[in-house]
Protein backbone atom coordinates (compact mmCIF):
# COMPACT_ATOMS: atom_id res chain seq x y z
CA UNK A 1 0.00 0.00 0.00
CA UNK A 2 1.16 3.35 -0.77
CA UNK A 3 1.62 5.74 1.36
CA UNK A 4 0.15 8.95 -0.37
CA UNK A 5 1.36 11.84 2.21
CA UNK A 6 5.02 10.40 1.58
CA UNK A 7 5.16 10.34 -2.17
CA UNK A 8 4.02 13.43 -2.46
CA UNK A 9 6.63 14.69 -0.03
CA UNK A 10 9.14 12.98 -1.79
CA UNK A 11 8.41 14.50 -4.60
CA UNK A 12 8.62 17.76 -3.45
CA UNK A 13 11.68 17.51 -2.61
CA UNK A 14 13.02 15.96 -5.48
CA UNK A 15 11.89 19.10 -7.93
CA UNK A 16 12.59 21.75 -4.90
CA UNK A 17 16.12 20.44 -4.88
CA UNK A 18 16.11 20.50 -8.66
CA UNK A 19 15.06 23.65 -9.68
CA UNK A 20 14.22 25.75 -6.45
CA UNK A 21 10.93 26.50 -4.19
CA UNK A 22 9.90 29.38 -6.00
CA UNK A 23 10.11 27.60 -9.67
CA UNK A 24 7.62 24.28 -8.86
CA UNK A 25 3.77 24.91 -8.62
CA UNK A 26 1.77 22.41 -6.83
CA UNK A 27 0.64 21.53 -10.31
CA UNK A 28 4.14 20.10 -11.28
CA UNK A 29 4.35 18.32 -7.83
CA UNK A 30 0.81 16.93 -9.05
CA UNK A 31 2.37 15.63 -12.13
CA UNK A 32 5.47 14.33 -10.45
CA UNK A 33 3.75 11.53 -8.36
CA UNK A 34 0.50 11.19 -10.62
CA UNK A 35 -1.92 12.66 -8.73
CA UNK A 36 -4.64 14.92 -8.82
CA UNK A 37 -3.57 18.59 -7.34
CA UNK A 38 -6.83 18.59 -5.55
CA UNK A 39 -5.43 15.38 -3.69
CA UNK A 40 -2.27 17.33 -2.61
CA UNK A 41 -4.46 20.67 -1.44
CA UNK A 42 -6.41 17.82 1.21
CA UNK A 43 -3.22 17.44 2.28
CA UNK A 44 -1.39 20.50 2.71
CA UNK A 45 -3.01 24.22 2.36
CA UNK A 46 -0.37 25.47 0.41
CA UNK A 47 3.44 25.05 -0.90
CA UNK A 48 4.49 26.67 2.17
CA UNK A 49 2.96 23.79 4.28
CA UNK A 50 4.01 21.04 2.16
CA UNK A 51 7.26 22.75 2.70
CA UNK A 52 7.10 23.00 6.60
CA UNK A 53 5.97 19.39 6.80
CA UNK A 54 8.74 18.40 4.61
CA UNK A 55 11.34 19.76 6.29
CA UNK A 56 9.69 17.93 9.79
CA UNK A 57 9.25 14.63 7.72
CA UNK A 58 13.11 14.89 7.32
CA UNK A 59 13.90 15.45 10.89
CA UNK A 60 11.73 12.57 12.21
CA UNK A 61 13.10 9.95 9.66
CA UNK A 62 16.72 10.90 11.50
CA UNK A 63 15.78 10.90 14.84
CA UNK A 64 13.73 7.48 14.22
CA UNK A 65 17.12 5.95 12.79
CA UNK A 66 19.16 7.58 16.02
CA UNK A 67 16.58 5.70 17.85
CA UNK A 68 17.04 2.22 16.05
CA UNK A 69 20.54 2.87 16.64
CA UNK A 70 20.22 3.49 20.48
CA UNK A 71 18.31 0.71 20.64
CA UNK A 72 20.74 -1.71 18.95
CA UNK A 73 22.20 -3.74 22.04
CA UNK A 74 25.28 -5.25 19.85
CA UNK A 75 26.76 -2.14 19.32
CA UNK A 76 28.93 -0.14 22.50
CA UNK A 77 27.90 3.57 23.45
CA UNK A 78 31.17 5.09 21.62
CA UNK A 79 30.25 2.23 18.32
CA UNK A 80 26.71 4.11 18.20
CA UNK A 81 28.21 7.66 18.67
CA UNK A 82 30.19 6.50 15.40
CA UNK A 83 27.17 5.07 13.76
CA UNK A 84 24.86 8.45 14.42
CA UNK A 85 27.91 10.40 12.92
CA UNK A 86 28.40 8.85 9.65
CA UNK A 87 24.01 8.88 9.34
CA UNK A 88 24.10 12.45 10.03
CA UNK A 89 26.94 12.95 7.12
CA UNK A 90 24.77 10.29 4.73
CA UNK A 91 21.65 12.00 5.52
CA UNK A 92 23.75 15.39 4.10
CA UNK A 93 24.71 13.58 1.19
CA UNK A 94 21.32 12.50 -0.56
CA UNK A 95 19.40 15.39 0.24
CA UNK A 96 22.30 17.99 -0.15
CA UNK A 97 20.70 20.15 -3.06
CA UNK A 98 17.26 20.39 -0.89
CA UNK A 99 19.32 21.57 1.96
CA UNK A 100 21.42 23.80 0.19
CA UNK A 101 17.52 24.88 -1.20
CA UNK A 102 16.56 26.01 2.33
CA UNK A 103 19.52 27.88 3.96
CA UNK A 104 20.24 30.16 0.79
CA UNK A 105 17.62 32.80 -1.20
CA UNK A 106 15.33 29.59 -2.67
CA UNK A 107 12.95 29.09 -0.07
CA UNK A 108 10.25 31.44 1.12
CA UNK A 109 11.73 33.64 4.11
CA UNK A 110 8.65 33.89 5.93
CA UNK A 111 7.88 34.06 10.19
CA UNK A 112 7.04 30.68 9.98
CA UNK A 113 10.04 29.26 8.50
CA UNK A 114 11.97 30.56 9.86
CA UNK A 115 10.62 29.48 13.21
CA UNK A 116 11.01 25.91 11.65
CA UNK A 117 14.85 26.01 10.59
CA UNK A 118 15.40 27.52 14.29
CA UNK A 119 13.54 24.38 15.75
CA UNK A 120 15.57 22.52 13.40
CA UNK A 121 18.73 24.04 14.33
CA UNK A 122 17.75 23.45 18.06
CA UNK A 123 16.68 19.85 17.62
CA UNK A 124 20.54 19.27 16.29
CA UNK A 125 22.36 20.82 18.86
CA UNK A 126 19.96 18.71 21.09
CA UNK A 127 20.62 15.56 19.27
CA UNK A 128 24.58 16.37 19.35
CA UNK A 129 24.29 17.17 23.15
CA UNK A 130 22.54 13.72 23.79
CA UNK A 131 24.52 11.97 21.60
CA UNK A 132 27.65 12.95 23.63
CA UNK A 133 26.58 12.14 26.94
CA UNK A 134 25.35 8.98 25.74
CA UNK A 135 29.17 7.86 23.93
CA UNK A 136 30.81 9.27 27.10
CA UNK A 137 29.16 9.40 30.13
CA UNK A 138 28.00 11.70 32.38
CA UNK A 139 31.25 12.77 33.54
CA UNK A 140 31.84 14.82 30.39
CA UNK A 141 28.87 16.96 31.61
CA UNK A 142 30.46 19.73 33.25
CA UNK A 143 32.59 20.59 29.74
CA UNK A 144 29.54 19.31 27.69
CA UNK A 145 29.21 22.21 25.38
CA UNK A 146 32.73 22.60 24.71
CA UNK A 147 32.75 18.95 23.35
CA UNK A 148 29.56 20.37 21.59
CA UNK A 149 31.40 23.10 19.68
CA UNK A 150 34.21 21.33 18.96
CA UNK A 151 32.09 18.66 17.69
CA UNK A 152 29.73 21.28 15.48
CA UNK A 153 33.24 22.98 14.09
CA UNK A 154 34.70 19.79 12.61
CA UNK A 155 31.19 18.40 11.15
CA UNK A 156 31.07 21.26 9.27
CA UNK A 157 34.30 21.15 7.93
CA UNK A 158 33.24 17.59 7.00
CA UNK A 159 30.18 18.62 5.96
CA UNK A 160 31.25 20.97 3.68
CA UNK A 161 33.51 18.43 1.35
CA UNK A 162 30.87 16.51 1.09
CA UNK A 163 28.65 19.02 -0.17
CA UNK A 164 31.91 19.68 -2.90
CA UNK A 165 30.62 17.15 -5.38
CA UNK A 166 34.29 16.74 -6.78
CA UNK A 167 35.78 15.63 -3.03
CA UNK A 168 35.29 12.12 -2.40
CA UNK A 169 34.87 12.02 1.62
CA UNK A 170 35.03 9.04 3.02
CA UNK A 171 32.16 8.66 5.31
CA UNK A 172 33.90 5.46 7.33
CA UNK A 173 36.65 7.28 7.94
CA UNK A 174 35.13 10.84 9.30
CA UNK A 175 33.40 9.17 12.68
CA UNK A 176 37.12 8.10 14.01
CA UNK A 177 38.45 10.97 12.97
CA UNK A 178 36.31 12.89 14.93
CA UNK A 179 35.90 10.78 17.94
CA UNK A 180 39.99 10.55 18.09
CA UNK A 181 39.79 14.32 18.92
CA UNK A 182 37.01 14.22 21.11
CA UNK A 183 38.95 11.58 22.72
CA UNK A 184 41.84 13.51 23.57
CA UNK A 185 39.89 16.97 24.44
CA UNK A 186 38.15 14.80 27.20
CA UNK A 187 41.44 12.92 28.60
CA UNK A 188 43.22 16.54 28.70
CA UNK A 189 40.07 17.60 31.05
CA UNK A 190 39.94 14.49 33.03
CA UNK A 191 43.79 15.00 33.55
CA UNK A 192 43.89 18.80 34.44
CA UNK A 193 40.51 20.96 34.74
CA UNK A 194 37.26 19.38 34.27
CA UNK A 195 35.93 22.66 34.44
CA UNK A 196 34.18 24.33 30.78
CA UNK A 197 36.35 26.71 29.26
CA UNK A 198 33.41 29.04 27.51
CA UNK A 199 31.79 31.97 29.32
CA UNK A 200 28.62 32.35 30.84
CA UNK A 201 27.32 34.11 27.77
CA UNK A 202 28.49 31.15 25.21
CA UNK A 203 27.27 28.59 27.33
CA UNK A 204 23.40 30.64 27.78
CA UNK A 205 23.52 30.67 24.28
CA UNK A 206 23.24 27.37 23.33
CA UNK A 207 21.38 25.80 26.88
CA UNK A 208 18.88 28.24 25.11
CA UNK A 209 18.94 27.18 21.65
CA UNK A 210 19.20 23.16 23.21
CA UNK A 211 15.50 24.71 25.17
CA UNK A 212 13.52 21.63 23.22
CA UNK A 213 12.21 17.89 24.13
CA UNK A 214 13.59 15.59 21.89
CA UNK A 215 10.86 12.45 21.57
CA UNK A 216 11.06 9.44 23.45
CA UNK A 217 12.15 6.06 22.34
CA UNK A 218 8.79 5.11 23.05
CA UNK A 219 6.90 7.64 21.18
CA UNK A 220 9.28 6.89 18.23
CA UNK A 221 8.87 3.38 18.38
CA UNK A 222 4.95 3.86 19.24
CA UNK A 223 4.97 6.03 15.34
CA UNK A 224 6.77 2.41 14.07
CA UNK A 225 4.00 0.26 15.61
CA UNK A 226 1.17 2.27 14.30
CA UNK A 227 1.82 2.77 10.63
CA UNK A 228 2.68 -1.37 11.11
CA UNK A 229 -1.22 -1.60 12.04
CA UNK A 230 -2.18 1.13 9.84
CA UNK A 231 -0.63 -0.93 7.17
CA UNK A 232 -2.06 -4.07 8.52
CA UNK A 233 -5.18 -2.77 8.51
CA UNK A 234 -5.07 -1.74 4.84
CA UNK A 235 -4.15 -5.08 3.36
CA UNK A 236 -6.70 -6.51 5.61
CA UNK A 237 -9.29 -4.03 3.79
CA UNK A 238 -7.83 -5.45 0.26
CA UNK A 239 -7.73 -8.62 0.96
CA UNK A 240 -11.51 -8.27 1.77
CA UNK A 241 -12.39 -6.55 -1.24
CA UNK A 242 -10.97 -9.06 -3.89
CA UNK A 243 -13.32 -11.72 -1.68
CA UNK A 244 -15.94 -10.02 -2.33
CA UNK A 245 -15.48 -9.03 -6.06
CA UNK A 246 -14.28 -12.78 -6.89
CA UNK A 247 -16.21 -14.58 -9.16
CA UNK A 248 -16.82 -18.07 -9.67
CA UNK A 249 -14.82 -20.68 -10.83
CA UNK A 250 -11.62 -18.68 -9.33
CA UNK A 251 -13.28 -18.02 -6.08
Amino acid sequence: MRDKKADILKAAKKLFAEKGYLNVSMQAIAEECKVSKASIYKLFQSKEDLLLALIKFKQQEMLKRSALLNAESSLTPKEKFAKKIALEITEFRENRQFINMITNDGSPHTAVLRKHLKQTKSMIICWHRDSILQAYGEEVEPFIWDLVIIFHGLMREFLFLVAVEKTQADIETIPHFIMTVIDLVVEQKKAGDPNTSLNEDIIAFYRNAASCRMPKKEELLAGHLQKLKDMIGALSKMSMMSKNFCLPPNC
